[in-house]
């Protein structure tokens, strides 16, 4: 009976000092969360070891985080996936459709999110302003450029493939002039101014030949000057050289003869007037998109999705730097409290902690046992 009674003691002892000691190795990775001191001196094992060692634990979590977490190779890998994909496509349609879907117009829509009222009639003096001034540099560009700036060699030789056959109109619209009435009553005043103004000499050439006569003698050896080759021949070298001279004159004189600045203002405004931005800005943005909805459904947001997804990829290593995760986490532990650290450990681990303890009683109690055996049979 003393033999059990000794064995039994041995282990309750080495239970409770195996049990204890490992509890209290645990909590004193916590506490003390402040350093303890006697006069000037410090307690030893104060504070424990992780409030002791915070800044430390931090860093390497930081680093633990970025080189073994969350890794570029990683986050491009579940960018990659095509289930990953499909899943942000579908809830990027959801989340477009649903600002599409909005009854809400373009002025509304400004008026809203950008403080912007009468929104269509600022886009208007916008673009007013905007066409104004590319007008006028177009201008100013140009007006000391030759004409011939403008034309492409392929505008130049149809150009002057027409001219042959505008010679040719031009003389058939000559001819049927003279043969006309009208022609012939020109011919016949001229001919009268002609003869008055040489006084008797005139007198007597229309009282010999006659007026009708002479007209119809003048009429007739015009027509057949009118057709002949040489006169074409001349006509379209005339009109070959001043095509050339046209050619090489400044642009600025063409303007100033359509008066191009003193109608750029009605020009632009009458183009602004065209858009109606008051009737547009005023639809709904679910009517204004109602057609393309299938387009963007469909093609545009899984193509921005893709691209979108890709560039990331592409830029993660640079992406990663910009957030610097190993710093934020860093500084984030480092504001957790003792307590908070230790809630958070005790909330992963409470059960192997505990398991812990209980292997230390256990451990204990072996040794007693064994230590109760040895103290019976030496003694």
């Amino acid at each position: 009976m003393e033999f059990i009674l000794i064995i039994l003691m041995m282990v309750a002892i080495g239970a409770a000092i195996g049990g204890f000691t490992n509890s209290l190795a645990i909590k004193m990775l916590f506490r003390p969360y402040q350093a303890l001191y006697i006069g000037r001196f410090r307690l030893p094992f104060t504070p424990g070891l992780i409030p002791k060692r915070r800044e430390e634990l931090a860093v390497q979590l930081g680093q633990m985080v970025v080189n073994h977490l969350i890794t570029k190779e990683g986050l491009q890998q579940k960018l990659a996936q095509s289930r990953f994909k499909s899943e942000l496509v579908k809830w990027a349609q959801t989340e477009v459709g649903k600002q599409l879907e909005t009854d809400k117009s373009m002025n509304d829509f400004a008026s809203g999110l950008l403080k912007q009222d009468h929104f269509n009639e600022k886009i208007d003096n916008k673009l007013k302003t905007f066409l104004q001034k590319r007008v006028r540099g177009t201008f100013e560009q140009l007006e000391e450029k030759p004409i011939k700036s403008l034309i492409t060699e392929s505008m130049n030789q149809r150009i002057e493939s027409y001219i042959p056959d505008t010679t040719k109109f031009i003389q058939n619209r000559m001819i049927d002039f003279v043969t006309s009435a009208e022609g012939k009553r020109q011919l016949k005043q001229l001919i009268d101014e002609f003869l008055a103004g040489r006084g008797m000499l005139g007198n007597m050439l229309n009282m010999f030949l006659g007026n009708e006569s002479l007209i119809d003698k003048v009429q007739s050896e015009l027509i057949k000057i009118l057709r002949k080759d040489t006169v074409a021949y001349m006509m379209e070298r005339v009109l070959v050289k001043e095509w050339h001279t046209l050619k090489e004159r400044p642009l600025s004189e063409f303007i100033e003869l359509l008066k191009l600045r003193e109608g750029q203002e009605k020009a632009i405004g009458w183009a602004v007037e065209q858009l109606d931005t008051e009737t547009l800005f005023s639809k709904p943005i679910s009517e204004l998109i109602q057609p393309y909805r299938p387009y963007i459904d469909k093609d545009l947001v899984p193509e921005i999705v893709d691209r979108s997804l890709g560039w990331v990829g592409n830029h993660m290593e640079k992406i990663m730097e910009k957030l610097q995760l190993s710093e934020l986490v860093r500084q984030q532990v480092g504001t957790f409290s003792v307590q908070r650290l230790e809630e958070m450990v005790l909330s992963i681990s409470r059960r192997e902690l505990k398991m812990i303890t209980y292997l230390g009683a256990l451990l204990g109690g072996i040794i007693g046992f064994i230590q109760g055996l040895l103290v019976y049979f030496m003694t």
